[in-house]
């Protein structure tokens, strides 16, 4: 599952778009949303590890991936690039397991 972070403060004209788009998001993509004050101490400190100097800003698993409100499609394909990348893996981790229990068999 996604996790998605959304840096806004009091006086950003775009961040109320940035949250509807997020939180209408969630509702057809199952992944974790949490928005936070860039103000705000936890705020401050992912401003500070991104290099993050205006807002809205998007963070997808602890990667900074968008300034200001992303076009829909976009974020869209971020959500579900990250999806298959994970059932990608979880894929090649049951292959693997079976290929050691047929290998461990013999």
């Amino acid at each position: 599952m996604a996790n998605v972070t959304l840096l806004v403060s009091k006086s950003c004209s775009a961040c109320p778009s940035a949250k509807t788009l997020w939180k209408g998001m969630k509702i057809k993509y199952s992944f974790s949303y949490r928005e936070i004050d860039i103000s705000s101490e936890p705020g401050q400190e992912l401003a500070e590890r991104h290099s993050i100097r205006a807002v809205p800003a998007t963070i997808i698993n602890g990667r900074l991936t968008f300034i200001g409100v992303p076009p829909r499609e976009s974020a869209e394909k971020r959500l579900k690039l990250r999806r298959n990348r994970k059932r990608r893996m979880r894929k090649n981790r049951i292959h693997a397991l079976c290929m050691m229990t047929t290998t461990n068999a013999n």
